[in-house]
């Protein structure tokens, strides 16, 4: 009897072991694959329906062949690489026993038994001599009329999506049904189209912040509100298909440079000696910026660069006007957005029966511009066009009517009172617009000056930067600072009649003035730990001597340095020395732990927790840390990066 049952046990797991072969196999394919005198590997990508990956590799043998062997419940593209270079998409299937036989000197390989993969070929396959932009409206139009076709989400990825704006793939996607809207492709078309929407013409750019051939950070924000419109320009020197059209793009910015029009370049090389003798021997005069990141770069993310060239073109509020802009497209689009713009001032002041009205252009290096105008019971109107956004003084037939406005090629409109002349209105200047909500801005903080000082530190390539300088800051620096900060200035900032102005008034003051060997230290407000705002000229009242003194947490030497200075606070009283510590971290939780750590609680701990771009960071130029500045109660500079032994030897004279 037991002999009898292990037997039908052993039969039972036989056929249940033979079933599970055969489900297995059902669902099972092969690949035989042969490389005409191939040696190397290859390796298989398969893309699951659920939206992951797959990677299987293998070795090719002495003859060039290969295989591969796994299971589909359903058909899946797949991604069929040798030697990490040459690409085939192959479609898997339940059952599938291809062969296929690759020779190099063919683009497509041979296939058989393969009935999705063939299908696949036959449809991508450019036809005869069909040229490009052709094939790519062919491949739209099988889109457009195969909704359901698994291939359709391959296809847009693959081919379309690249020259696509969102509305274009929104509108696509919405179209697709049935197993179209199940494979992979699918899924991450969503994702992206989700992520494009962030990029889309009318939306705001994202920020750029990399250095220059200068070593100098530009951001994005900063530069385009320099520009009418600014082209972000993404390439590299190894892209022959950029540098093949680059005299073309040289062109039309020469064209347009002087008319409202900019480029930020960002280059996706990695050799920065590589990039800047490209940029110099090939004369490519814009603004070029780089972390030699290549594609790992975050604007490549942010932007969603997938080959090179590649463009987005903006205005100077940063929206994005259009996307991958052929050179061609871009001059046509320039002469639109740029030809012909006028500006148009209509005036309407009550009380003003008659008189006449001066406008004055304050222009590039220092030229004017004089034009005149009669105003009759109230009405004026002056018309033409400047080459860039300058400064305009318009005086009325009126005592105390001088009215001075940032303006562009804009329609303006500007009314009110004669017997109200300090709320004279003018609207319709944006970048008047801009500057007012600058100052506004400022006037808001505790301490403006500081405020419009770090403007100009953090926008040393703004039009409104010089100035700020020359009409508010002049009095407030100090010659040194004034100097540092009048030298910062760049680019379309040396272009403004104020900077022309700001050089002469620097010139008459180097001849009537000498510098103090000191100074005074400029003032700043940051928040302490218990973001409670702490003034450094306030704080320099609670102790005869105090040492402003920049650290990080994450800096090892400063942590060390925090140990000497604990020695000198302990004798706090006796020196009559305060200390006030000024950290680069941008980390709160990594600041405070190190605080607390370190026994320095009992300082003033401040930061704004932006490392090496905080606002005080810049306004003292400090370079490297640990660093400190000895002042006095009243703000008197008496030494910089002194050692323990210095600080004492000047606070005990």
């Amino acid at each position: 009897m037991k002999k009898i049952l292990f037997s039908i046990i052993f039969t039972l797991l036989a056929f249940a072991g033979f079933s599970q072969q055969y489900v297995m196999t059902s669902q099972g394919y092969t690949i035989n694959g042969q490389i005409k005198k191939g040696t190397g590997y290859a390796t298989l990508r398969t893309y699951l329906p659920d939206g992951n990956e797959k990677l299987d590799s293998t070795v090719l043998d002495e003859k060039g062949k290969f295989i591969f062997r796994g299971y589909a419940t359903e058909i899946m593209p797949a991604l069929l690489t040798i030697n990490g270079k040459k690409e085939y998409r192959l479609y898997l299937e339940p059952s599938l026993n291809m062969i296929m036989e690759v020779d190099k000197k063919k683009e497509t390989p041979k296939f058989k038994n393969a009935k999705e993969t063939l299908r696949w070929y036959s449809i991508i396959t450019p036809q005869g001599t069909e040229d490009y932009n052709v094939y790519l409206a062919r491949l739209e139009n099988w889109v457009v009329n195969n909704p359901e076709d698994i291939f359709t989400c391959d296809i847009i990825a693959s081919y379309l999506s690249y020259y696509w704006s969102f509305d274009d793939m929104d509108r696509h996607l919405n179209t697709l049904k049935g197993k179209a809207t199940t494979g992979y492709f699918y899924k991450h078309l969503t994702k992206r189209n989700i992520a494009l929407e962030n990029i889309a013409e009318g939306k705001k750019a994202p920020e750029i912040s990399l250095p220059d051939v200068n070593n100098k950070r530009i951001s994005l924000s900063s530069f385009v509100r320099s520009n009418q419109y600014t082209l972000i320009d993404f390439w590299a020197s190894w892209s022959a298909s950029y540098m093949s059209g680059l005299e073309e793009e040289k062109t039309v910015y020469e064209k347009y440079k002087n008319k409202g029009f900019g480029i930020y370049a960002v280059s996706l090389d990695n050799n920065k000696t590589l990039w800047k003798n490209i940029i110099k021997d090939n004369k490519i005069n814009w603004t070029n910026v780089c972390d030699f990141n290549m594609w790992e770069t975050k604007p490549v993310k942010d932007y969603m660069i997938k080959s090179l060239p590649d463009n987005v073109l903006v205005d100077n509020q940063g929206k994005i006007i259009a996307r991958n802009v052929r050179t061609e497209q871009l001059d046509n689009l320039l002469f639109s957005l740029l030809e012909n713009k006028a500006y148009l001032i209509s005036g309407s002041i009550e009380g003003i029966k008659e008189g006449i009205v001066k406008l004055t252009l304050l222009e590039k290096d220092g030229k004017k511009e004089v034009f005149e105008t009669r105003i009759n019971n109230g009405v004026f109107v002056f018309a033409g066009s400047v080459e860039r956004v300058c400064m305009a003084m318009l005086d009325l037939p009126v005592k105390d009517g001088s009215i001075s406005f940032f303006m562009g090629n804009d329609n303006i409109n500007i009314s009110g009172k004669r017997s109200d002349l300090d709320n004279i209105s003018v609207k319709g200047s944006a970048s008047q617009d801009k500057f007012s909500s600058i100052a506004n801005s400022c006037n808001r903080e505790k301490n403006p000056m500081q405020c419009l000082s770090n403007y100009v530190l953090e926008h040393p390539n703004s039009i409104y930067a010089p100035f700020i300088l020359s009409n508010y800051l002049f009095p407030y620096l100090s010659k040194t600072d004034m100097l540092e900060a009048f030298n910062s200035l760049h680019s379309e900032a040396t272009e403004m009649f104020q900077y022309h102005l700001l050089k002469e008034q620097l010139t008459e003051t180097e001849l009537k003035t000498s510098e103090h060997k000191s100074g005074k230290i400029k003032d700043f407000i940051l928040e302490d730990i218990d973001k409670k705002p702490v003034s450094l000229y306030s704080y320099l009242k609670k102790s005869r001597y105090t040492l402003v003194y920049f650290w990080a947490s994450w800096d090892n030497n400063s942590r060390t340095r925090n140990l000497d200075y604990l020695r000198l606070y302990k004798d706090k009283n006796k020196l009559n020395l305060n200390f006030m510590a000024v950290s680069l971290d941008d980390s709160e939780y990594s600041w405070q732990q190190a605080v607390k750590t370190d026994g320095i609680n009992k300082w003033a701990n401040v930061s704004d927790l932006k490392r090496w771009s905080s606002s005080v960071v810049k306004l003292y130029g400090i370079k490297s840390i640990p660093s400190n500045i000895l002042v006095d109660e009243e703000g008197n500079i008496l030494g910089k990066d002194l050692n323990v032994s210095e600080i004492l030897n000047i606070i005990s004279q």
